[in-house]
């Protein structure tokens, strides 16, 4: 059995909660979902594609094959280098040979930004700085490549990169993880668990509510909605961390303390006349629209910037007058092709009896602006279709606080509460992240011919549920506000 060490993620999660860490080493976790391998598929792609930067580049991926490679002056590049000493263990992506050391690269599946980069790639080439220099290598630089909005399909694989140096930014960072170098490793590989406490990460942690500090409180303050870090801290030092023991003469927002009250009193808070008001507005046919999106770090089609977002698939219920049988129409696009004028126009044909278009969030708003923008041909229909939208979220978020929401709002969050009958759980594509890696496995070519139908089939059914959804939700909402 090979020694267990601290890899970047370990580090980097224990700066926020060593617990966390510490758990995350010695657990393996849920299967990878179709989403995490459509990204990992596409981490390993992009890679690929930026080794073209250097032919001459040569692979190690491990730490026998870095020493021999580094020691060999004939090699100028080496990809998937390898680093372990004292419990930790650095990869970095390449390093590359200069007068007196090594500059280290690190790839990222992110677009390039004239205003710099992301904290976490700052904070992963840091580490990976931190480690090498412990293994004994000089490093004399470290640099980012990241993806180039320019590039298109059809373009050399080198052009789809910008290298940019960060030695300055990195450096100060690494110096700040070295003073932690010998805290965090001997916490993390001893058999004891670091003493768990209250932190800011326990909001979205996995081991939170089952093993640490969160057994057996069904009040969390993270339920708590728009709650920011600065009111958990005072919160937390106050030594409050249930909704329940909040002081009354505390200073909540407006939704933060109908959230309390529904949590403590186990109860609905209905804002009947809210609701009433915000529905008087709905002007029948109505329909009940949802988009579905494909984005790729390397674009399928031909035209098709890095990490663009395109609609593939809308879902439409259409509801004539209150009450009445629903209709539904649907488009999905044919993956091999860039589809976004046909779904536009047919989109604009299905939806022109509509007077009100109910979507639930922003998203569809957005994207109807970016075909408007795409397709300026379509552009004065699609804005008029813009100008029929009505978020129901909202709606929901003032006129509802309901204790099993959990501070929440989502579509499926809310969705077992108001409509306990309808259910992803049983479908084949559950969720948007797992939509996008269904069409990208269409897309890329890896679904086989008795797949394809399959995969659009269960593409179709999600969606459909998603507008679905809505219209139970607005049927909910409209009984509760009910005079």
């Amino acid at each position: 059995m090979s020694k267990r060490t601290v890899t970047k993620h370990d580090f980097v999660t224990a700066l926020g909660c060593k617990t966390r860490a510490w758990y995350g080493m010695r657990e393996s976790g849920d299967a990878p979902t179709p989403a995490d391998m459509f990204r990992m598929r596409e981490g390993q792609d992009v890679h690929r594609r930026a080794q073209s930067l250097y032919p001459n580049g040569v692979f190690a991926g491990s730490i026998e094959k870095t020493k021999q490679l580094i020691l060999d002056r004939a090699v100028e590049l080496i990809f998937e280098a390898a680093f372990t000493v004292d419990g930790y263990t650095g990869r970095a992506d390449w390093i590359r040979r200069v007068k007196g050391g090594w500059v280290i690269g690190e790839i990222k599946s992110s677009l390039f930004d004239e205003d710099g980069p992301k904290d976490e790639h700052l904070e992963d080439l840091a580490y990976t700085v931190m480690v090498a220099r412990r293994a004994g290598m000089p490093v004399k630089g470290c640099e980012l490549v990241l993806m180039n909005r320019d590039w298109r399909l059809g373009m050399p694989d080198p052009d789809l990169f910008v290298i940019t140096d960060h030695t300055d930014e990195v450096t100060p960072i690494a110096d700040e993880f070295n003073r932690l170098w010998d805290q965090i490793a001997p916490l993390l590989l001893h058999r004891s668990k670091p003493s768990p406490r209250w932190c800011w990460e326990c909001r979205d942690c996995e081991y939170f509510a089952d093993r640490c500090v969160g057994v057996g409180i069904s009040d969390p303050i993270f339920q708590l909605p728009y709650l920011r870090e600065k009111k958990f801290t005072e919160l937390t030092a106050m030594g409050v961390t249930r909704i329940s023991a909040i002081p009354s003469d505390y200073k909540l927002s407006y939704s933060q303390q109908r959230a309390a009250t529904a949590i403590r009193t186990r109860s609905p808070q209905i804002d009947a006349a809210e609701i009433r008001s915000a529905l008087d507005s709905l002007e029948w046919p109505i329909g009940y629209l949802d988009f579905e999106t494909l984005m790729t770090a390397v674009p399928f089609y031909p035209d098709v910037a890095p990490l663009e977002q395109l609609v593939t698939q809308y879902s439409l219920h259409v509801e004539a007058s209150p009450g009445t049988e629903l209709s539904h129409r649907e488009y999905l696009a044919d993956h091999a092709r860039d589809c976004r004028e046909e779904l536009a126009t047919k989109l604009i044909r299905d939806t022109a009896e509509c007077r009100t278009i109910v979507v639930y969030s922003s998203f569809e708003k957005t994207q109807i602006r970016g075909l408007a923008s795409r397709l300026p041909t379509y552009a004065t229909d699609l804005t008029a279709l813009e100008a029929k939208l009505f978020d129901l979220e909202p709606v929901l978020r003032k006129g509802l606080v309901h204790p099993d929401f959990g501070g929440r709002s989502s579509i499926k969050v809310v969705l077992p509460v108001l409509a306990p009958d309808l259910s992803y759980a049983d479908l084949d594509v559950g969720d948007g992240g797992s939509a996008v890696a269904a069409f990208a496995k269409l897309a890329s070519g890896y679904a086989t011919d008795d797949e394809i139908q399959a995969v659009r089939n269960a593409l179709l059914e999600y969606c459909k549920l998603d507008t679905l959804a809505m219209v139970r939700v607005l049927l909910a909402l409209r009984q509760l506000g009910s005079p």
